[in-house]
């Protein structure tokens, strides 16, 4: 509790503080000075808004244009399809590795005939061959048939595998010749259009994740070191106050600011992606001293600060104080004074040390 006082003019002091005083006192309000033993302090660190995802994409092979199929601003669904290359060449390269797959396989239906055949033939031959049918050499070449007609089989399968690979690779020609969407978002840049030559991996168009955004602050050592994740931190963008959730640290410290980046998850629907937020972060700073009014303190030479204080006698002392922290209209302050003291908060300037005044006491607050 700070007991306020209010200036006044000459010509409203009471008419008891009139009697008592003369004509040539001045009268002052004062505040009366309570110890604190801390101080909050607000700090206020830069960053910028970052998508959560932003990817720059492009075909993986080259080739001509054929169509885009979205513009600028324009909000895709995962999975949709965003442009696509000329696919002629890679259409018919498929209807031919198609039907190379539907030859081979018809060989090795033909050859597993076959091969059975053989087989069979080779059984019986060597029925034949055990009641003295059939010579040694008719046993041989039955036996070398169906051995032969296996291995053809074998080719033939391995032809089969051949066929559909090639087959599989001009599928995933004719798939790779459109560019899909990784994630759902906003198309942010197209950078060609339908009829350009585009090479492997050139960015044609960039998308943006929709509805999710960061803040990437860069923050001192011993103030991450003082952050807890999944905490929420306000977070100022422009003129609004926002909420943000840390996800993290990048352990990596930045070369230039010498700072850590910290992640914060942002909480908002709508958030402008580059946009600069500042972090607002309250530290409770441990150290007695007392809160006084900006306009109580006196400029003394050499970088010192000083205050007039009301003495029981009525007259003007000063008092040498450190100022600590400062915030917008008042400063926390060390030095010689002293619980229970009268500090002059206003008119300072018209005061002297030894100088009798008279205090109007008005009231308490806060």
């Amino acid at each position: 509790m700070v007991r306020f006082t209010r200036v006044l003019p000459l010509l409203c002091v009471t008419m008891a503080a009139s009697l008592n005083a003369s004509a040539s006192d001045l009268v002052v309000s004062t505040i009366t000075a309570q110890p604190s033993a801390s101080y909050g302090s607000s700090r206020v660190y830069a960053g910028q808004t970052v998508a959560s995802r932003a990817s720059q994409l492009g075909f993986k092979r080259g080739g001509e244009i054929d169509q885009i199929h979205v513009d600028l601003g324009q909000r895709v669904e995962a999975g949709a399809p965003l442009a696509r290359l000329d696919q002629q060449s890679l259409l018919a390269n498929l209807r031919q590795a198609e039907a190379d797959v539907e030859l081979a396989l018809a060989n090795v239906k033909a050859l597993e005939a076959q091969t059975r055949l053989a087989l069979n033939t080779s059984r019986r031959i060597e029925e034949l061959h055990g009641r003295g049918h059939v010579s040694e050499q008719g046993l041989d070449e039955a036996k070398l048939t169906a051995v032969a007609r296996a291995a053809e089989l074998n080719v033939a399968k391995a032809n089969l595998q051949r066929s559909r690979a090639i087959r599989d690779a001009a599928q995933v020609a004719v798939d790779e010749s459109v560019i899909t969407a990784p994630f759902a978002g906003i198309i942010q840049n197209r950078y060609v259009d339908e009829g350009a030559q585009v090479q492997s991996a050139q960015p044609v168009l960039r998308l943006i994740e929709d509805g999710i955004a960061e803040a990437h602050v860069g923050l001192p050592d011993h103030t991450v070191a003082s952050l807890t994740q999944q905490n929420r931190h306000r977070l100022k963008l422009g003129n609004r106050q926002i909420n943000g959730t840390l996800v993290g640290v990048l352990p990596e410290v930045d070369a230039t600011s010498r700072t850590q980046t910290a992640v914060f998850r942002i909480e908002e629907d709508v958030i402008p992606i580059g946009a600069v937020v500042e972090l607002i972060l309250q530290d409770q700073v441990s150290g007695n001293g007392f809160w006084l009014p900006v306009s109580s303190l006196i400029a003394r030479d050499r970088g010192l600060w000083g205050v007039y204080v009301v003495n029981t006698d009525s007259l003007i002392e000063r008092r040498l104080v450190e100022i600590i922290h400062t915030e917008a209209e008042r400063a926390f302050v060390r030095g010689t004074l002293n619980q229970g003291d009268r500090v002059v908060d206003t008119g300072v300037q018209r005061l002297v040390p030894g100088q009798k005044v008279v205090v109007e006491l008005i009231a308490d607050r806060t």
